[in-house]
């Protein structure tokens, strides 16, 4: 295929991760629209989640990642809560304040697809951030989709589709796998970074089994043959690294935090990771830093930054191991 590679060489690069919008317009749909699924996700929202997410946070968070200047930035999944037309416009106005289509790349979650009606129609608002740097691709809703920035090669695969009741599952599929594996292979050989970006966490025991990713084995097959430099999911509403075997070394797996959070529990406050690569005599070296919420500052505050590197051998165990 034909990669398209947008700008020019620098001597450094920056890329921002942020997941789980969880926009909820409940008010905004008629009775007829909770005739299925939908009316769990609903009840969940009533009981328990509407507490959780604050729209207010979000806000804050988008302007914290402005404030940044990123040279790209990515969004991993469940811009909704309920898969409504108007919390599809309203994540549109958040990718939109986030930044242009051009800087903003994203993949799906399981909300987003909660139900089976239109469930294509409504991401398609959202076509534009998901789509590849192909030009005969552009403007297409097609998964796996992929972008070049500088060094970077961005490999954007979909979990999402609808579920039964009570699922929050998600699965690749064998033609996204074979897909992304060519591209794996292919960007390795132009010596670019790369980084596999899905909703669903693609280790085992990080979510319980209905919220699994069912093809997880597969997908671990896949890198481990042909290699990944940094895999970024969402999902888990928290803050967490874990790793993959990979060809040579450890893959490392980031997880992002929900973007709305109100918890005070460190690793499940509002945030997003900051991903930067510096060019070395050596080649790119990349380093990561959280940002999480503080209450107290009404703003994001930054962690320390740390090499991303392969974990210690012993943890190499195929199962999720979080951070602080």
């Amino acid at each position: 295929m034909s990669f398209v590679k947008t700008g020019p060489d620098r001597a450094d690069f920056t890329l921002i991760h942020l997941s789980d919008f969880h926009l909820c317009r409940p008010e905004t749909a008629s009775p007829p629209a909770f005739a299925n699924k939908r009316i769990l996700s609903y009840l969940s929202w009533r009981i328990r989640r509407r507490r959780l997410h604050d729209p207010e946070i979000l806000d804050a968070l988008i302007r914290a990642i402005r404030a940044q200047a990123a040279d790209h930035i990515v969004v991993t999944g469940d811009l909704t809560q309920l898969a409504l037309p108007a919390e599809c416009d309203a994540a549109q106005r958040c990718l939109e304040a986030i930044g242009s289509p051009q800087h903003v790349f994203m993949v799906p979650g399981n909300h987003d697809a909660l139900v089976s009606t239109r469930w294509l129609e409504r991401l398609s608002r959202w076509v534009e951030y998901m789509s590849s740097d192909e030009p005969e691709r552009r403007g297409w809703m097609e998964w796996p989709a992929i972008r070049i920035r500088g060094p970077i090669a961005l490999i954007g695969l979909s979990s999402a589709h609808p579920t039964r009741p009570f699922s929050a599952a998600g699965s690749i599929g064998a033609d996204q796998l074979a897909r992304c594996s060519e591209w794996l292979t292919e960007t390795a050989q132009r010596s670019l970074f790369r980084i596999v970006l899905i909703h669903h966490p693609p280790v085992p025991g990080m979510v319980s089994a209905h919220k699994r990713l069912s093809d997880a084995d597969a997908f671990a097959r896949m890198v481990q043959r042909h290699g990944a430099e940094l895999i970024l999911h969402g999902h888990t509403h928290q803050r967490s690294r874990a790793y993959l075997p990979g060809p040579q070394a450890p893959i490392p797996v980031i997880g992002a935090p929900s973007a709305s959070a109100t918890s005070r529990e460190p690793l499940h406050r509002a945030g997003f990771g900051l991903v930067r690569f510096t060019c070395t005599s050596a080649g790119w070296a990349a380093t990561f830093r959280d940002h999480w919420y503080a209450q107290e500052l009404q703003g994001f505050v930054p962690g320390d930054e740390a090499p991303i590197c392969p974990s210690p051998p012993h943890l190499v165990s195929g199962m999720g191991k979080t951070y602080r």
